[in-house]
């Protein structure tokens, strides 16, 4: 608060000299109006049926009593109007106060304009980057597709290259059908054609062998970048993005929720 505010909070809990003179006589008259109470109360305590009574001290006390009830009547009709405060001080102070709190609106006022100029710029910025990914993605995708065809292209020539090592391979099988069931093989002894099926199967392998290699070189070239969208935290919100429960809790409550 502004020095101006704190004087008129001061000024509040003060009283003008009629009304703090009022309150006083109030508080002198109630003291004694107790003080009386509590002599009478001593007289009916020390009350001996076997001595003399004297009623004149109960008078006595009951005419102060009296007195004071009857001051203390007219001092509360006179009280209501009497006003706490001087009406031209509080007048001073509420130009005051206005003027203070006008100055003190107006920087508030400049701060939430450069706040809401911040949010523009974080806005903007936000949108750039996110559109800077996107076009990252954009150009990876497109840089993918191309090597990919010219990978297509270069690979034709292996894939007819493979395509004849497998015609290759079934030739081999073939001949090696044949040779198991052209050939003989005694009890003790091998078959007559095991060289020739040995030889075979070593032709097979080494043509297994090319056709792997060759189709190892052949295959597609993948490398996925993920959209923004992919990345979520563990209550399945996108990461990426600003979410209208986490403005609203900012803008309207002050608190920033948790993110990345």
């Amino acid at each position: 608060m502004g020095k101006l505010i704190d004087k008129a909070k001061a000024f509040l809990k003060s009283k003008s000299a009629k009304a703090q003179a009022f309150y006083d006589r109030e508080e002198e008259l109630r003291t004694k109006l107790t003080e009386l109470e509590a002599q009478k109360s001593k007289i009916y305590a020390e009350y001996d049926p076997s001595k003399p009574f004297d009623p004149k001290k109960i008078d006595a006390i009951d005419a102060q009593i009296n007195e004071i009830n009857k001051e203390l009547a007219v001092l509360t009709v006179s009280m209501q109007s009497v006003s706490d405060h001087d009406p031209d001080e509080l007048i001073k102070h509420i130009e005051a106060v206005k003027t203070e709190a006008a100055d003190v609106l107006a920087e508030k006022h400049k701060a939430e304009a450069a706040a809401r100029q911040a949010i523009l710029d974080a806005k903007r910025t936000l949108l750039d980057a996110q559109a800077a990914h996107f076009r990252i993605i954009r150009d990876a995708n497109d840089y993918k597709a191309d090597i990919n065809d010219i990978l297509r292209d270069l690979k034709k020539p292996i894939d007819d290259e493979v395509a004849k090592l497998r015609r290759q391979l079934q030739e081999v099988d073939r001949e090696i059908y044949e040779q198991v069931g052209a050939g003989t093989a005694p009890l003790t002894a091998k078959r007559s054609n095991q060289a020739v099926i040995d030889r075979l199967y070593e032709q097979k392998n080494d043509v297994a062998r090319k056709i792997y290699k060759l189709e190892a070189q052949v295959t597609k070239f993948e490398v996925i970048i993920p959209p923004l969208s992919n990345y979520r935290d563990a209550n399945g919100k996108t990461i990426y993005f600003v979410h209208a429960d986490e403005q609203q809790q900012a803008t309207e409550n002050g608190k920033i929720l948790g993110g990345n």
